[in-house]
């Protein structure tokens, strides 16, 4: 569905006005008239309530002229991305200058001829065909994969990748338009939809999230709302590894004394462990391995097999004896695992041992 060019046209001239509204071929350029206002404090006050796709507007105005109306277009946060067309009687460069200094690149000299008009259209037909081209690549780029993939990054927090996406020119092209507030809001809730699955307290986490997206669209230009989104990414996941670097070792550690205190329980089991510690088997497993270079069963195996030469010097116990003290209810069991890890049955240590 075609999207009107809604432009704003501002001079004190209301004869210049009619001139432009009625001369200027809205077709080619698919425009609309949004306003029309007779300077510029009147245009800021409609720019409160209108955002339009282009501003033409005159330079010599009572209350506020072009200029300062392109200044505070081009300091306001809100409205920077606006494009302007100034139209002047004035030749002298000092007002080109001006105009150039606050990114108006459009200037044309009255009186406005027919020629001045198609000029003026041709102008409108560029900005109209590029507002069009963003939009339809911020479609194209919100309808994607970005936020699984983002999503996913975070949940494995992989910085990498996190850091690839920040660098990609996809997401900087977009936070350098007019659509970086889209984009950095839906970033903004990409991260605290994650924060939220991991159990923070909603009221506080609701409250910081608005307080974030807040100071993000107060920023006054692009490339300091982009560093906000990449530091507000890494911050958090900076945390989260290193809160997770220290759990990992609080539960390698837990499991180690678990495993020690309890090994020699005939009920004891690793899944058990793990259901006790709040956390999967799995990624216990991992843990455990990163830690420590072994395999969970593996040191479990090698605990009881190593009381299991102790007990083995003693005669007081049997071969069956030994099993169940080591944690074993099966003693056959027993003797085929201790054969496996000593190359010697029980008995056959024993003899050695004697």
């Amino acid at each position: 569905m075609d999207v009107p060019f809604e432009v704003l046209i501002v001079d004190d001239q209301p004869f210049a006005r009619e001139g432009l509204i009625s001369h200027l071929n809205w077709k080619r350029f698919h425009g609309t008239l949004c306003g029309s206002v007779s300077n510029g404090a009147e245009a800021m006050d409609f720019l409160q309530v209108c955002h339009p796709d282009a501003i033409i507007s005159d330079i010599k105005m009572p209350h506020m002229d072009g200029i300062e109306l392109a200044k505070k277009v081009h300091e306001s946060p809100e409205l920077t991305d606006i494009p302007i067309i100034l139209l002047s009687a004035y030749q002298e460069f000092e007002y080109a200058q001006k105009a150039m200094s606050y990114h108006v690149n459009h200037y044309i000299l009255k009186p406005i001829t027919r020629k001045k008009i198609e000029q003026m259209e041709d102008i409108l037909v560029e900005l109209y065909r590029a507002r069009e081209t963003s939009r339809v690549n911020l479609i194209n780029f919100t309808n994607g994969n970005w936020i699984k993939e983002v999503s996913k990054a975070l949940y494995s927090h992989d910085i990498s990748k996190i850091e690839n996406f920040f660098q990609s020119s996809s997401f900087l092209d977009f936070m350098e338009g007019k659509h970086c507030d889209i984009l950095g809001t839906q970033l903004i809730g990409c991260l605290y939809d994650y924060l939220a699955d991991l159990h923070f307290e909603p009221n506080a986490l609701q409250a910081s999230r608005n307080n974030s997206i807040e100071s993000f669209c107060e920023l006054p230009n692009t490339a300091q709302k982009s560093n906000y989104i990449e530091t507000l990414y890494m911050d958090v996941l900076n945390f989260f590894l290193q809160k997770r670097g220290n759990n990992t070792d609080a539960l390698y550690r837990y499991a180690i004394s678990y495993i020690d205190a309890n090994f020699t329980d005939i009920n004891f089991s690793i899944s058990k462990m793990a259901a006790e510690m709040n956390i999967t088997l799995s990624y216990l497993s991992r843990v455990f391995k990163q830690s420590t270079g072994n395999n969970l069963i593996n040191y479990v195996t090698e605990k009881r097999i190593d009381y299991a030469k102790t007990l083995l010097k003693s005669p007081q116990y049997s071969i069956r004896k030994a099993a169940h003290l080591c944690g074993y209810a099966d003693d056959g069991y027993f003797s085929s695992l201790f054969r496996r890890k000593t190359g010697m049955t029980p008995t056959e240590y024993r003899n050695c041992q004697l």
